[in-house]
């Protein structure tokens, strides 16, 4: 009983984390014309990671962020530029999040904060080069002018992809440390083990 409840617990919080995915992951959508929100894609992997530690949690994460990209595309009219070969490497990425977020032992603001906060931009910043990198490769910039561009193009990119994700993780660290004092959201109050 006890696998089930939590179990369900987990599938709540999987939705209301695809929900944000869907509201943010950058696409014209009905939130774009009120608000401009960074994706949520990679901070709900580090959550799932953190807190949920199951397979089929990052799977459905993954899956649902290449069903709104397929969405998106087909049915929006959105570009499929960045739908190339390297696409595929993506969800690789994604799941190197999941995985390296399991072991952060919580998000609360503590004394492992520093420790939390070194292994979350290593890991974005990570994740962001090898997708960009595969992406780049796939590109006509490539084909011209091989890697000599790449420098230009990180420094034009980096800031703007890496910073946003940051951006979450100190939100979603100050919401989760108050969680952990007043618990609001009782599932996400303790550190896992």
């Amino acid at each position: 009983m006890t696998d089930q409840i939590n179990k369900t617990k987990a599938l709540f919080a999987v939705f209301i984390m695809v929900l944000l995915m869907i509201a943010t992951r950058g696409h014209a959508n009905w939130l774009s014309s009120i608000t401009h929100l960074p994706d949520f894609t990679v901070p709900a992997l580090f959550i799932a990671g953190i807190y949920l530690r199951q397979f089929w949690v990052a799977f459905l994460i993954i899956i649902s962020a290449i069903a709104i990209d397929n969405y998106a595309i087909v049915y929006e009219g959105v570009s499929a530029n960045c739908i190339t070969p390297a696409y595929s490497v993506l969800p690789f990425t994604y799941y190197a999040i999941f995985w390296v977020g399991k072991y952060i032992g919580s998000l609360n603001i503590d004394t492992s904060i520093i420790k939390n906060a070194l292994i979350i931009i290593l890991a974005a910043s990570a994740q962001w080069l090898v997708a960009t990198s595969s992406y780049y490769f796939f590109t006509a910039t490539y084909a011209k002018t091989g890697w000599a561009n790449f420098p230009a193009y990180m420094s034009q990119w980096s800031t703007a992809e890496i910073l946003p994700v940051l951006y979450w993780m100190v939100a979603i660290s100050i919401v989760f440390t108050l969680n952990h004092r007043y618990s609001f959201i009782p599932y996400f109050s303790s550190q896992k083990s």
